[in-house]
């Protein structure tokens, strides 16, 4: 049982009003809000057990408890949070690693490399001759002989076709009659040896720019000047130059490369389809082909 409670004792959660001096719970002062006090078997009804025994601590251990164990849960997430923080240790421990106090040696040079072509390989080979008391060991060295080089191809360079210049002297020699050249004889055109000084100097003929035509070319005799070979009638003649168009027409021979590069042909400038062609020593202008007429190789005058 509980025990009595006093009527000094004041009564946990509640308002206590002040107790008479007479016992009624009347307040001698006559305060209008005093109450009458209540029973004391019907106060500790209300009031339940005490507080101050040892079940009252059980609340206290259980909520400390859980204080404890939070405080110990928020160490650790404190502490995996620092460590996943930290810098790696890796570079801590390159950091705490002592230097050498000498420097590290220096690297050997590499080799050079030569730009030289390499020198021509030499073979060695070596054996060892069968013998029951010693073996000897010989060793042979050469080098390859060079390899031949494949001659180059040669090319064959096509000579340059014959043609006149303008401002030489020059004689036309007949290709089918070596030493038989162009002459004028009592002004008649004429293909002959030339067998005396007159024969050299009648074979002589400066060539000139054509009269009638620039491209073409005029023969001009060499000892008497003034006088070109035309042809007249159809005849090669050395006439006298008269200033006419004629003439310059008739005087005018254009040539034309044959017989595939090595020889010349004479063409008459106002007679497109007739040449100068030799009948036995007499030269005349006919009617042919290129190549039907007579061929010349221009040859420096003598």
């Amino acid at each position: 049982m509980p025990e009595e409670d006093t009527g000094d004792r004041l009564r946990v959660g509640r308002w206590v009003p002040p107790l008479s001096t007479d016992g009624s719970g009347n307040d001698p002062s006559g305060y209008p809000y005093s109450r009458p006090a209540l029973p004391r078997g019907v106060e500790r009804r209300a009031l339940g057990p005490g507080t101050t025994g040892p079940s009252s601590l059980r609340p206290r251990l259980l909520l400390a408890g859980t204080l404890v164990l939070a405080s110990v849960v928020t160490a650790t997430v404190a502490t995996i949070v620092n460590d996943a923080q930290k810098p790696d240790p890796v570079a801590v421990q390159t950091e705490d690693i002592p230097r050498p106090a000498q420097p590290f040696e220096p690297l050997p040079p590499e080799a050079t490399i030569s730009l030289l072509p390499p020198p021509s390989p030499t073979v060695t080979s070596t054996f060892v001759l069968p013998t029951s008391n010693a073996a000897a060991t010989v060793t042979r060295s050469y080098s390859p002989s060079p390899s031949k080089a494949s001659p180059k191809p040669t090319r064959t360079t096509q000579p340059a076709p014959p043609a006149l210049v303008t401002g030489r002297q020059s004689g036309l020699e007949s290709v089918d009659r070596p030493g038989s050249r162009v002459r004028h004889r009592n002004f008649a055109g004429r293909l002959e040896p030339l067998d005396s000084d007159q024969d050299r100097a009648d074979a002589r003929f400066t060539v000139r720019a054509g009269r009638a035509n620039a491209n073409c070319f005029s023969l001009e005799s060499g000892n008497f000047p003034g006088y070109y070979l035309r042809h007249r009638n159809f005849e090669i003649r050395l006439d006298r130059y008269d200033r006419s168009d004629l003439f310059d027409r008739d005087a005018t021979f254009c040539t034309v490369v044959i017989r595939q590069g090595a020889a010349l042909a004479l063409r008459s400038i106002n007679y497109p389809s007739r040449y100068v062609v030799a009948d036995g020593n007499r030269l005349y202008l006919r009617e042919t082909s290129a190549e039907g007429a007579t061929a010349f190789l221009p040859r420096s005058a003598l």
